[in-house]
């Protein structure tokens, strides 16, 4: 959930807690206030019937009037104390019973003590309580609704400059020499965000620049030793007066140097390509190149009794060629290695994709970390562990995609394109 979204929900849910409490607050005090207002009314009609009394010595004949009940009853003594109370009452008028505030007093008429009930109804009170409320309740749903929609478009204008940096950090690919936009802000937390994440950055691509040149200059410095080394250990090898022992250990020797020299080269290959040196494309007809190598690993796959079969279609792609054959190389090459004696392999190509499934381990590879550098699933003296790294950096220069996939026993590569 985006911050906005969680701040808009969080503050809608107070203001609806917080308009809630205000609205019984203002329902209470509205009736308080009209409750007030009745028993001033019933205080004035008594005052009205006190003076009538004083003046004709004689209560006032009750007139019917609607919402107001006015009954005299007589007494033996006088009450004690008037009563304000609100009950349920017959309006003869309306013909029918309703909530009326009423006031009891007593009053002395020609030494008679009587009983004057006056009550006014309190229907048009709440009337006007509903209305008020309605009032009130549109106008907190307006509000609410104006706090959401301004909220939102307030909030999401703020923080564009953020998504935008995420956005320009996201499309960002460490030594691919790409210019971050990263547009300044007038908003501080935003504008110093801004300037860490450019520095990083470009501290980060610094330090990988000095990285690739340490690889690939160390690399092209091990060329030459290595090739001595391999020389004088071919001399020797050839020596006839060497022991069986000695020539042993010069055949491991040797074997370490091959291994070494492999590594030289794919890192090199790595460097290449990340440098990108192989830009020229060409179209390329896959399914005759894939016959090729078909045809150079058929001998190896007779040796190790694999059998191999292959559905291949009339495919045209845009790539560079020598990374055609490299690609190919490591996928055929990957799919022997990790073969066994009786295997199979079987090879198929597309419109959009180049598949090729082998028998193997009985266990997946992980797949968050198959195209990493020097992933090694078991320890194997032939792998460098940058044979399928190699093939996910030939994919992502030409535009491919490489997807791994495993079934019990069955392992497979797809090169989407």
């Amino acid at each position: 959930m985006k911050l906005f979204q969680r701040y808009n929900r969080v503050n809608l849910l107070i203001t609806i807690v917080i308009f809630l409490l205000a609205s019984f607050t203002f329902h209470y005090f509205i009736v308080h206030v009209l409750v007030k207002q009745i028993d001033d009314d019933l205080e004035i009609e008594q005052r009205e019937i006190q003076t009538y009394v004083k003046k004709y010595n004689r209560l006032p004949e009750p007139i019917p009037v609607r919402d107001q009940v006015i009954t005299h009853t007589p007494i033996p003594a006088p009450i004690k104390e008037q009563t304000f109370t609100s009950t349920t009452l017959f309006d003869s008028l309306s013909n029918g019973n309703g909530i009326f505030r009423q006031m009891v007093f007593s009053i002395n008429v020609n030494g008679q003590w009587y009983k004057i009930l006056v009550a006014k109804s309190e229907e048009d009170t709440d009337d006007l309580i509903e209305e008020i409320l309605l009032i009130v309740l549109t106008t907190v749903i307006f509000m609410l609704l104006a706090s959401f929609i301004i909220n939102r478009i307030v909030l999401k204008r703020l923080w564009n400059p953020f998504y935008n940096m995420l956005e320009s950090f996201n499309q960002f690919r460490l030594g691919k020499k790409q210019e971050l936009n990263f547009k300044p802000t007038d908003i501080d937390e935003f504008e110093l965000l801004r300037k860490t994440m450019q520095q990083t950055i470009n501290k980060a691509e610094s330090e990988y620049h000095i990285l690739k040149e340490f690889t690939e200059n160390a690399s092209h410095e091990m060329q030459t030793p290595l090739a001595i080394i391999r020389s004088k250990l071919d001399l020797l090898i050839q020596d006839e007066a060497l022991s069986e022992t000695q020539s042993k250990m010069v055949q491991s020797a040797y074997s370490a140097i091959e291994k070494l020299n492999r590594l030289n080269q794919s890192l090199l290959l790595l460097t290449k390509i990340e440098n990108s040196q192989f830009e020229k494309v060409s179209v390329i007809n896959l399914k005759q190149k894939v016959e090729e190598k078909l045809a150079e690993f058929l001998e190896l796959w007779d040796n190790q009794q694999v059998l191999v079969t292959a559905e291949l279609k009339e495919i045209t792609i845009l790539m560079n060629n020598e990374l055609a054959d490299v690609l190919l190389n490591n996928l055929l090459s990957n799919a022997t290695r990790h073969n066994y004696t009786g295997g199979r392999i079987a090879i198929f190509l597309d419109a959009d994709h180049l598949r090729i499934v082998n028998s193997g381990n009985r266990h997946s590879l992980d797949e968050e970390k198959i195209f990493q550098r020097f992933y090694k699933s078991v320890q194997s003296s032939e792998s460098n562990g940058l044979g399928l790294s190699i093939i996910k950096q030939i994919c992502d220069v030409s535009g491919f995609t490489a997807i791994y996939g495993y079934e019990p026993g069955i392992h497979t590569f797809i090169i989407r394109w």
